[in-house]
């Protein structure tokens, strides 16, 4: 068991909250129980399970599994009442192509919770492609909390230009100003572009949309939360 907050192994994990490091060793991390059985159960690559002393739940016992006590655990941990079991993954390698079927484009989507919210929201709407231009890290511990299993289900691709991504894809953008999505009649594939919390699509995302969207609400409410709206919107449009 190691018992040291200088061990090497635990600095090596607890730089993984550190997005250079994620980059840099091509690891991330996820915590709980939950979390880490869907991992498995997903194919994904894991590279080590890490429990803490008093740890009693289901050991994991296929893969590296390293004990340590409840003090390093804690170094390691971001929950506030942590489980006692984490992992670290391998980042997923994916090509970027065009989507596969109905897909977002999150365009500066820049709070990490928002960005999860909205990964775990399409997981389950059925949006198995997102791409991401200028957003939060995906990987972040915030992020995938909030995610949930919902990262371990869908392909994150990371763009900075459109490309030729999305040809003969009508990209739908979210505003304020554009047509009731209860009543938009959406094409048979689409991707749905989500902007940034503050400012909304870019220009130059919103100059190659071909339809504009909104959210009906009542006066005394200027905006939602963006993922709150990003799975109305999702949701809304599947309906058709």
């Amino acid at each position: 068991m190691i018992t040291s907050r200088q061990n090497e192994f635990v600095k090596r994990v607890a730089s993984l909250k550190d997005k250079k490091y994620r980059a840099a060793l091509g690891e991330y991390i996820i915590e709980g129980e939950k979390q880490v059985r869907e991992a498995r159960e997903s194919g994904q690559k894991i590279e080590c399970v890490v429990l803490s002393e008093k740890y009693a739940g289901d050991a994991f016992g296929d893969a590296k599994t390293v004990t340590v006590s409840d003090s390093v655990f804690k170094k390691l941990s971001e929950e506030a009442a942590p489980q006692g079991i984490l992992a670290v993954l391998k980042l997923p390698e994916t090509s970027l192509l065009p989507p596969r079927g109905n897909s977002l484009l999150l365009d500066g989507v820049s709070d990490p919770g928002n960005l999860g919210t909205i990964i775990r929201t399409a997981n389950a709407a059925g949006y198995e492609d997102i791409y991401l231009r200028g957003c939060a890290d995906p990987y972040s511990p915030k992020c995938v909390r909030s995610a949930m299993s919902g990262i371990f289900f869908v392909r994150l691709h990371r763009i900075s230009e459109l490309g030729g991504i999305f040809d003969g894809i009508p990209l739908i953008c979210a505003d304020m100003g554009g047509e009731d999505v209860f009543s938009f009649r959406a094409p048979e594939k689409f991707c749905l572009v989500i902007g940034n919390e503050a400012n909304g699509v870019s220009e130059m995302v919103r100059a190659q949309c071909d339809f504009t969207v909104r959210i009906p609400m009542r006066e005394s409410c200027e905006s939602l939360n963006a993922g709150v709206a990003a799975g109305i919107l999702m949701y809304g449009l599947r309906q058709k």
